[in-house]
Order: structure tokens, then C-alpha cells, then sequence
């Protein structure tokens, strides 16, 4: 699963992600809505879903994801941003 389908996936469960601002800390909620699928996928892209988040103006000033434009629009900036660089 990649960063794009992890985020889609989140988003479709209903969770919302939120990032530390200074330490590597993920969060989703609610809880209840977490798969063990969802958890390892969640764990295998974590430094990017959080790289991601910061580098969001909208999420940095709230650290949260609300919406599914949100996680598409960063997906497709992410992607584009991946092949661009050669990542």
C-alpha cells in the first residue's frame, strides 16, 4: 500500500491524523475506526504521512487532516513533488 493509498484509506475510515509539531508522533482517531491493517500501513509510512502534514500550510497551523480534498490535494503534491526529485 503507498502513502497515497494509506491516506485514502484513513480518510474513507473516517479518521483523521494528527502530527507532533517538534517530536515523530502520529495519531489517528477515533480509535474504534483503526484496522490492524490500517495500523501497519499507518506505521510503514509514517515519516511521510507526517512530513506530509507539516508540510501543509493548512495543517500546519491545526496538525490535523479534515477532509478527503485534503488527502487527495496532498497526495497529488506529494507524488508530484516524489518524481520531480527522483524520490
Amino acid at each position: 500500500m503507498s502513502v497515497g493509498d494509506v491516506l485514502c484509506a484513513t480518510s474513507k475510515a473516517g479518521l483523521k491524523l494528527e502530527a507532533g509539531e517538534t517530536a515523530d508522533v502520529l495519531k489517528a482517531y477515533p480509535a474504534e475506526r483503526l484496522t490492524p491493517q490500517l495500523v501497519a500501513a499507518i506505521r510503514e509510512h509514517k515519516a511521510d504521512i507526517i512530513k506530509i502534514i507539516r508540510e501543509d500550510e493548512e495543517m500546519r497551523r491545526t496538525g490535523v487532516i479534515h477532509s478527503e480534498r485534503q488527502v487527495f490535494e496532498l497526495a497529488r503534491e506529494f507524488f508530484a513533488y516524489s518524481r520531480s526529485s527522483g524520490f
